[in-house]
């Protein structure tokens, strides 16, 4: 925050406070009638130069008090000089009775319910007691006489919605500094059946409408009421004066979009591409509005094949600004699943769409990457994001703009296709004749090259046929000769493969196992068959077949005596 511009309590000067900068000060001595006032250490400037101190001092966000809005919007006068209205009692300027004047003399406090003979009683240093009926009774009259006639108050509200539904309205108004979260002050509210009755419906019928709800700042029309029975003290609400609080939501709302022209955003989101077609669409709104039935409905009976995700948000109240950032960083991460994103709510005063005019939602609205599309109000009244995206009515209005472009997209393809149809029908006419033309003048010149390819051919038979006899007989000869060769190389072959063979029969016979026990061996088997081959395949107690020449016999094996070696 840069500095604040307060309304003097006097209401003739506007009070500016800022720390000390050499281009501030430059600019401050550039306002007309401005005075510096050393014993507050504010700038003084006469409150009729409002529009040019709002004009300068906006350009370096300074923060303006609540009266700033009412004087630009002209609802709140500025004082005649030298003629000062009633003024409001302010804070250590109210003339209190004294303890003294509270606890009255002794024939007051004999007409409070004392006794001469009780104050004698008593110790005569001892002051007169009051009961605490007797002081609230004697504190509400005097706030009755202090505050006499009704009053303008602002403030902001607090815990109104608690109350919806009832017929008696009792809430808060706060005072709280620029930038401050915690209230400097409060005071205890009551809006009666009898006057809300009245007043609400008028201000939401208004041109433009207002709604109250927690968050608004609102400047009221009160009279100061104190209970005596609970020593509760609060102000009553006789009006509201609408222009105040409308002024404020602009003023917030051209603060916003300043900050958004110094950043360079008002037209980041606005400049971007609408994909076509846009079929995959991206919803943040409330499952419960009406609006969003509408939108749904008129998408499904475009039967134009939309794919819808909905992200449920608040759409009015504290939570909205939470869950719209939540659902805009949602889809952001997403955004290759998505064709744009539609951002809606559906009508509402002014103050119920005051809820969108937020910087960190303007900003994150601004820097996304998807297309987005505002359909929050009605054609009067605009929020900050009907400014920075593209913005339609309602969210009716948003969905026959998407089917808009799904039939406008479908009537250019079919517009296109009607135009390539006729080019390609004129396109192929011309090739069709040129084609024509070519298949004559390719049959004439092939008849003239079939015509040389027969006498070419007629020659080269000639000749061939000439080269052909040679051939031939040149051919037999080298095939005589080469089966003699092979003749003579196979003869060869066949006596040495004959002579390997009758080495191999030998071989064979010395082998045979027959003739091995002819000279006196044995072959030992298991009792499976198998041949023995050594003495470690054996174990004791196992029984074997001995294989002779002339027969064989059944052996079992006592002892296993293998070789040292």
């Amino acid at each position: 925050m840069t500095g604040t511009v307060e309304l003097d309590p006097d209401g003739t000067h506007l009070l500016i406070r800022f720390p000390y900068r050499e281009d501030l000060v430059a600019m401050i001595k550039g306002l007309p009638g401005r005075r510096w006032d050393p014993k507050q250490k504010v700038w003084r400037v006469p409150a009729k130069n409002v529009a040019v101190v709002y004009d300068q001092c906006s350009r370096h966000l300074f923060e303006f008090g609540s009266e700033i809005a009412s004087l630009l919007a002209g609802t709140l006068k500025i004082p005649e000089p030298k003629k000062k209205a009633k003024a409001i009692p302010k804070q250590g300027q109210l003339a209190l009775p004294t303890v003294a004047a509270l606890a009255g003399n002794d024939a007051a406090a004999r007409d409070a319910g004392g006794s001469d003979d009780a104050a004698r009683d008593g110790d005569a240093a001892t002051p007169n007691a009051l009961t605490i009926s007797e002081l609230n009774n004697r504190v509400r009259d005097c706030l009755r006489e202090t505050f006499a006639d009704s009053f303008w108050v602002t403030g902001e509200i607090i815990d109104f919605d608690k109350s919806a539904g009832r017929e008696h309205r009792f809430f808060q108004l706060a005072e709280k500094a620029p930038r401050a979260q915690r209230a400097k002050a409060v005071v205890e509210v009551a809006l009666f059946g009898r006057t809300a009755d009245a007043l609400l419906p008028k201000l939401a019928e208004g041109e433009p409408p207002l709604t109250l709800r927690d968050g608004l700042e609102i400047r009221a029309l009160v009279r100061v009421d104190f209970y005596p029975a609970s020593g509760r003290f609060q102000v009553i609400v006789q009006d509201i004066d609408p222009s105040f609080t409308l002024g404020k939501i602009a003023l917030t709302k051209e603060q916003i979009l300043r900050e958004l022209v110094q950043m360079g955003l008002t037209e980041r989101n606005r400049m971007l591409g609408l994909p076509v077609p846009a079929l995959r669409i991206g919803v943040l709104t409330s499952p419960d509005a009406d609006g969003w039935k509408d939108f749904q409905r008129h998408l499904e009976e475009s039967r134009c094949g939309f794919a819808i995700t909905l992200f449920p948000i608040k759409v009015q109240g504290t939570e909205l600004k939470s869950t719209l950032l939540a659902g805009l960083q949602w889809f952001g991460e997403h955004q290759d699943k998505f064709d744009v994103l539609c951002v809606m709510r559906g009508g509402g005063s002014r103050s119920d769409l005051s809820w969108f005019d937020d910087k960190d939602i303007a900003v994150a609205v601004a820097q996304h990457p998807l297309k987005l599309i505002v359909g929050i109000g009605h054609q009067r009244d605009q929020s900050v994001l009907d400014v920075i995206a593209h913005s339609e009515k309602t969210p009716t209005a948003v969905a026959e703009f998407l089917v808009r472009g799904i039939e406008s997209a479908r009537e250019d393809v079919q517009e296109r296709g009607v135009r390539l149809a006729a080019a390609v029908a004129d396109l192929l006419a011309d090739e069709n004749n040129r084609l024509k033309e070519l298949s004559r003048s390719i049959a004439r010149a092939g008849n003239e090259r079939l015509r040389d390819a027969n006498r070419r051919l007629a020659t080269a038979g000639r000749e061939l046929a000439g080269q052909t006899t040679l051939r031939l007989a040149h051919e037999r000869s080298q095939l005589r000769q080469t089966v003699m060769r092979l003749t003579h190389s196979s003869l060869r072959m066949c006596e040495r493969k004959g002579t390997v063979l009758q080495q191999a029969e030998t071989r064979r016979r010395l082998l045979d196992p027959t003739r091995v026990l002819q000279r006196g061996f044995a072959i030992v088997r298991g009792q499976d068959g198998r041949i023995a081959p050594s003495v470690n395949r054996l174990s004791p107690n196992q029984d074997l077949r001995v294989q002779f020449r002339d027969g064989s016999a059944n052996v079992h094996v006592d002892s296993i005596e293998p070789n040292d070696s």
